[in-house]
């Protein structure tokens, strides 16, 4: 029995370069319903050009495997390069080539030549409130505002330097979060795609009453901005004033500023808050996302201690 004539319409084609297959993805990424960010794209257009395009432009697309990927992961941790920088590298590479897997034009999952788990939750630093209370006196007075929030609301740090005065209402202790910045003008949505108005904790909302007399004016209204008005620069803020109020205050030198957003989360948990809460305060739309976050030893153990609690009281009032 001969197979019929169209058998092999969808096999994958073997003349498609790498260099295609991305234009196809990309483009195809930057349309619909939710098209990557501008941000977004510029970060993956750049990767390509300087690390992706030199590796495999010209290459079949149908002859990548994962010793191909293997061999990219070796050359470019063997340079200048941070283990968090290729890792940002290897995410569209990846979501590219599963990309054209699911669609038929490659005939391999990919998946587990990227696949890494995620890093252990309690390898994530969860500041205490006395910590985080030494390390707002080890930074300079203009900044404190801006990591009280970081570390008691935990919002991103792309989010925090969107934020302008008509984002909050101080009065009702509430702000929405609906924007990032890109080449420093506002880009609609954050980084889950979703809006939210988040809570604002009486002494957040309390410090920030007090810094909206002293903000810098700045041409958009930040509520963050640099000294001179500009938005803020977050590298050039985590070099010279993050990372040395870090090291004044005592702290583990490899607390990163996005320690504070998990902070912020476990300190919600041991307050008492839910899971659900805390996912909505912090803008995860996935529990799995929520949980790899949340469950470190610290709230663990004041479940633990709550469960006790609920014990003796229900003891004592028996």
């Amino acid at each position: 029995m001969h197979p019929p004539a169209n058998s092999h319409a969808h096999a994958p084609p073997a003349d498609l370069t790498f260099a295609q297959a991305w234009s196809l993805w990309l483009a195809y990424r930057s349309s619909g319903t939710h098209p990557l960010r501008a941000s977004t794209r510029a970060d993956y257009e750049s990767i390509y050009r300087r690390y992706l395009c030199p590796a495999f432009a010209e290459y079949p697309l149908a002859r990548l495997g994962g010793l191909e990927i293997a061999h990219l992961t070796v050359t470019l941790s063997s340079g200048d390069l941070s283990a968090k920088r290729v890792s940002n590298i290897l995410i569209p590479l990846r979501a590219c080539l599963r990309w054209h897997h699911r669609i038929g034009t490659f005939a391999p999952d990919p998946s587990a030549w990227f696949d890494a788990s995620a890093p252990a939750a309690d390898e994530r630093l969860i500041l205490t409130p006395a910590q985080i209370e030494s390390l707002l006196e080890a930074l300079p007075p203009f900044y404190r505002p801006l990591v009280t929030f970081a570390a008691y609301v935990g919002a991103r740090a792309g989010e925090i330097r969107a934020l302008t005065w008509e984002d909050f209402d101080l009065a009702a202790r509430r702000a929405v979060i609906n924007k990032t910045l890109y080449r420093n003008q506002p880009q609609r949505s954050t980084k889950s795609g979703y809006d939210r108005i988040v809570p604002l904790p009486p002494h957040v909302a309390i410090a920030l009453e007090a810094w909206r007399t002293k903000c810098p004016a700045s041409a958009l209204n930040l509520v963050f901005p640099q000294p001179n008005g500009r938005p803020l620069d977050l590298d050039t803020f985590r070099a010279r004033v993050f990372k040395p109020a870090v090291r004044r205050a005592g702290l583990p030198d490899r607390l990163r500023f996005h320690d504070l957003r998990h902070t912020s989360a476990s300190l919600y948990l041991q307050s008492g808050a839910t899971v659900r809460e805390v996912m909505e305060i912090h803008g995860w739309r996935q529990m799995q996302t929520a949980l790899r976050y949340l469950h470190t030893p610290d709230t663990l153990v004041s479940a633990a201690d709550r469960l006790s609690a609920f014990r003796e009281q229900a003891h004592s009032s028996a």
